[in-house]
C-alpha cells in the first residue's frame, strides 16, 4: 500500500497506498531539500559492507518474487503456507524467525456487479475482472481476485450518476454552485489527487447513493496508446485497457488498523467495536478504463463541460469522452455489492538478530499481503528483497558477526485493508516497542519502476542519501552511476513529511523514527498496473524490472542502512538537519496562515524549534567529544537519547477527532487521505476556521517539540563516570 506522506514525484496525481503523493501538496516542492553532496566514486566499503553487497544475486531475488506472486496472498485468504515459508526461509539464513497470528476484521464481496441503462433500454454490464492475457500466466489463475473495494458498504443502487472529476470536496462545491442535483445520484469520479476512501466519503457526505470509481489514462504520463504506445502486454509499455485498481476504502485519515479495534490490541477475546465511523455507508464499485468510457460517453452534453467546471485535473485523457458533468436523464447506473465481513487470523512473519544490547532495536518492515495473485511490485518485491537481505545478513552471521542492535525484520499481514498487521502487532507490544525502538525502516513497493524516492524522519535523511551512495545503480536509465544520483536526479534532493500510506504509520504515530523506501515510475516509464491483476512477475520481467537489477539495488541499500543504524557505535542520526525540518514545516504554516489571511501568534512554536535546535546541536558536538575521548557512559546516553527524544512529538495526546494519531509533526490530511499535513491540528484548524484549535494546538506541538529538546538534553553531572 503507500507514501505516504511520500517521496518521489509520481507520474500521476494518484494519491494511493504504497505510492507517492507528496506532488499535490501545491507547497511541497518549496521545503527543505537536502543539499546535493558530491558521490565518491567508486565507493568504498568496509570488509562488512562489501559482504553485505556482494551477496545479493539478481536471480535469487527473481526466484523469491516468483513463489510470491504465485498464489493468493490477499489479506485473511488463510494463506499460512506463505507466511511460515518466509519465516522459514529467514531461519534457513540465520535469523529467530516466528509467526504471529492476529485476528482481524475483513471483509469481502459475495456478489458484485454494475450495469448502466441507457433511454433505449439497452444495457452495459461491467466487467469486475480484467481480461485473461495467454502471455501473462497468472492472470488465468482460476482463484484470481475480482476487482472490490474493501470496507465498502453493502447495497443495491439504481440511480442517475454524475460525474464528480477528482471527488475532492471542492469538486462537490463547485458542481452544487452549478446547480447540480447530487442528492440520491451515484458519484463516478476518477482515482487521483486524493485516497480513494475520502472520495467515496465526500461522495456520502454529499447524500449520494453509491460511488463508482475509475483510472483514467491522464495519470500515465507520456506512455499511452493516444501517443502510440502498445498496451501491455504484447511489446506494451502502455496500461492494459481493463486494468482495474482495487482498494480499501476505509477513513484512513481518522485511523489505522482494525476498525472493530481502534486505539488497542485486536487479539483472541477483544472487545469489537462499531465500525460505522471508520468506514463508508455507500457502495463502491472500481471499474477499468473501458467500462468508464461506456459510463462517461453517455454523459456526452449533459450537465456542463468540463471547462464550465473548471476543475482542476476534472478532464482525462479517455477517447470518446468529453468529461462533462451529467447527469444524463434517464440514464442509471445499477450497483449490486453484498460484502461479506468477518474476523479471521492474519499471520505476521517476525525475524530477529540478536545484537549485543537488547535495549536498542532496528525494525524493517514490509507487508506480505496483495490484493491479487500476483503483487510483483506491491508489495512482493520489497518481500523478496527482504528474503535477499537476510541471506546477505546470514553470511555475516556466520562469520561470528554480531550487530551492537538488535535488528528485527517483519513481514506484515492485511496492510491493504488498513494497515491492520502492522498497527495491531505494535498497539500489542506497545510498552516494548517504546523503549527499545531506534528505527523503522519501511520498503513496500520496492520497485514499481526505476525512480526512487524516501519520506521520512529528519534524523534519518542524512544517513540514507549517504549510504545511497555506496550503491551502483544499474545501467540504463540515464541517471548517473549510484543509487544517490537516481534519486536526487528525480526527487531534486526533496524528503516529504510522512503520511498513513503503509506500515511505517502506527510506529510514527507512536515516536518512533522512520523512513518509507521505494522506487517508481516517471514519466516515459512502463505504466505500473497498481493494484490491478496486471501487477504480475510477467510484467515485473518484461516491463518493471527486467533482470531484477533494481530489485538487487534496492536490496543492498536497505541492506547497508539497516547495517550501518545497528552497528554504529553512536548512532548516525542528524539532529541539525531535524531542526531545519522542524524550520521547513514551520514555515510551511505561515503560508497556510498567510493563505487564509488569519491572524494567530504562532511565537511559542518558533521558539520551541530553536531550543530544540539548540539541544540538537549540543548532543552533536557531545557525541563527537564522546567518541573522540572514547568515553563509553557518555556514548550510551547519547544514544538512549537518539532513540528517545521523538517520543516527544508524541507526547500530548491524540489529535482531535483521531485519538490513534499522535504525532504533532505531521499526519494523513483529513481531507486527502494518505498524503502527509504538517503541524496537522493547527493547519487543519487554519483552513476549517477553527481557529481556537490551531491555537491551542499551536502550544501544544510547541510543547510536544519542548518535550523533544528535553529529552536531548544532557546533564553531564548525572553521567557516570
Amino acid at each position: 500500500m503507500r507514501l505516504s506522506g511520500t517521496a518521489i514525484i509520481c507520474i500521476s496525481t494518484t494519491a494511493i497506498a504504497c505510492r507517492h503523493d507528496w506532488i499535490h501538496n501545491p507547497r511541497a516542492k518549496k521545503l527543505q531539500r537536502l543539499a546535493k553532496r558530491q558521490v565518491e566514486y567508486p565507493p568504498v566499503l568496509s570488509d562488512a559492507e562489501q559482504i553485505l553487497v556482494n551477496s545479493f544475486d539478481n536471480n535469487s531475488i527473481s526466484d523469491w518474487a516468483y513463489y510470491y506472486t504465485h498464489g493468493d496472498h490477499l489479506g485473511g485468504s488463510h494463506n499460512k503456507s506463505m507466511a511460515q515459508w518466509t519465516a522459514d526461509r529467514w531461519n534457513e539464513n540465520g535469523l529467530n524467525a516466528s509467526l504471529y497470528e492476529i485476528p482481524v476484521y475483513t471483509t469481502y464481496p459475495q456478489h458484485s456487479s454494475l450495469a448502466i441503462r441507457y433511454t433505449n433500454s439497452s444495457v452495459h454490464n461491467a466487467n469486475l475482472i480484467e481480461d485473461v492475457l495467454v502471455e501473462d500466466d497468472t492472470t488465468s489463475f482460476p482463484n484470481r481476485i475480482p476487482a472490490f473495494h474493501a470496507m465498502s458498504a453493502s447495497g443495491k443502487v439504481i440511480a442517475e450518476y454524475v460525474y464528480v472529476g477528482r471527488g475532492a470536496q471542492g469538486d462537490f462545491n463547485r458542481l452544487r454552485e452549478l446547480g447540480i442535483e447530487l442528492e440520491g445520484k451515484v458519484a463516478v469520479a476518477m482515482y487521483g489527487g486524493i485516497y480513494r476512501g475520502i472520495k467515496v466519503k465526500n461522495a456520502q457526505d454529499n447524500g449520494m447513493a453509491g460511488a463508482v470509481l475509475f483510472t483514467d489514462s491522464l495519470d500515465d504520463g507520456e506512455i499511452t496508446t493516444k501517443n502510440g504506445y502498445a498496451a501491455y502486454p504484447i511489446d506494451g509499455p502502455a496500461r492494459q485497457p481493463s486494468s482495474i485498481q482495487r482498494g480499501s476504502v476505509r477513513f484512513s485519515s481518522l485511523y489505522s488498523g482494525d476498525p472493530t479495534t481502534v486505539g488497542y490490541a485486536s487479539g483472541p477475546g477483544a472487545p469489537r467495536g462499531d465500525t460505522t465511523p471508520y468506514t463508508p455507508s455507500i457502495p463502491s464499485i472500481p471499474v477499468s478504463m473501458i467500462d468508464a468510457v461506456k459510463i462517461l460517453g453517455a454523459l456526452n452534453g449533459h450537465g456542463f463541460s468540463g471547462q464550465k467546471v473548471n476543475r482542476s485535473s476534472y478532464v482525462g485523457h479517455l477517447e470518446d469522452v468529453e468529461y462533462f458533468s451529467g447527469p444524463a436523464p434517464g440514464v442509471t447506473i445499477n450497483i449490486t455489492h453484498f460484502m461479506k465481513s468477518s474476523i479471521t487470523p492474519v499471520w505476521n512473519v517476525i525475524g530477529v538478530i540478536n545484537g549485543t544490547s537488547q535495549d536498542e532495536v532496528v525494525i524493517v518492515g514490509n507487508h506480505r499481503d496483495a490484493w491479487v495473485i500476483g503483487g510483483a511490485a506491491d508489495p512482493n518485491s520489497g518481500s523478496a528483497i527482504l528474503i535477499e537481505m537476510s541471506r546477505a545478513f546470514g553470511k555475516l552471521l556466520a562469520q561470528g558477526w554480531k550487530p551492537k542492535r538488535t535488528i528485527l525484520l517483519a513481514s506484515w499481514d492485511a496492510e491493504e485493508f488498513g494497515l491492520q498487521g502492522s498497527t495491531e502487532w505494535v498497539e500489542s507490544h506497545l510498552p516494548w516497542l517504546t523503549s527499545v525502538s531506534v528505527s523503522y525502516l519501511n520498503i513496500d513497493i520496492g520497485v514499481g519502476g526505476p525512480r526512487t524516492g524516501l519520506s521520512g524522519t529528519g534524523d534519518l535523511q542524512t544517513i540514507a542519501t549517504e549510504t545511497m551512495k555506496k550503491i551502483l545503480y544499474p545501467e540504463g536509465y540515464g541517471v548517473g552511476p549510484t543509487l544517490y544520483d537516481s534519486w536526487r536526479n528525480y526527487t531534486e534532493g526533496y524528503i516529504p513529511p510522512l503520511g498513513s500510506g503503509s506500515d511505517y504509520a502506527a510506529f510514527w504515530h507512536n515516536g518512533i523514527s522512520a523512513l518509507d523506501i521505494s522506487s517508481d515510475a516517471g514519466p516515459t516509464d512502463p505504466v505500473y498496473h497498481y493494484h490491478s491483476n496486471y501487477d504480475t512477475f510477467h510484467w515485473m520481467v518484461n516491463f518493471g524490472d527486467p533482470g531484477f537489477h533494481v530489485h538487487t539495488a534496492m536490496g543492498q541499500f536497505m541492506s547497508l542502512l539497516t547495517y550501518t543504524i545497528a552497528d554504529s557505535r553512536i548512532l548516525p542520526y542528524d539532529l541539525p538537519n531535524y531542526e531545519n525540518v522542524l524550520q521547513d514545516y514551520y514555515n510551511e504554516l505561515l503560508e497556510t496562515i498567510a493563505d487564509a489571511n488569519v491572524d494567530l501568534n504562532t511565537t511559542p512554536l518558533r521558539d520551541a524549534i530553536g531550543t530544540f535546535g539548540e539541544k540538537a546541536a549540543q548532543i552533536t558536538s557531545a557525541g563527537q567529544t564522546a567518541q573522540m575521548l572514547n568515553d563509553t557512559a557518555i556514548i550510551q546516553v547519547i544514544n538512549s537519547k537518539y532513540r528517545d527524544f521523538q517520543r516527544g512529538f508524541v507526547s500530548q495526546g491524540g489529535l482531535p477527532s483521531r485519538n490513534t494519531f499522535r504525532n504533532v509533526l505531521s499526519a494523513p490530511g483529513l481531507d486527502n487521505g494518505y498524503g502527509a499535513v504538517v503541524f496537522p491540528p493547527i493547519t487543519e484548524g487554519v483552513e476549517s476556521g477553527d481557529l481556537a484549535q490551531a491555537e491551542e494546538w499551536i502550544q501544544k506541538s510547541a510543547n510536544a517539540i519542548l518535550r523533544a529538546a528535553e529529552i536531548l538534553d544532557i546533564d553531564y553531572g548525572k553521567v557516570g563516570s
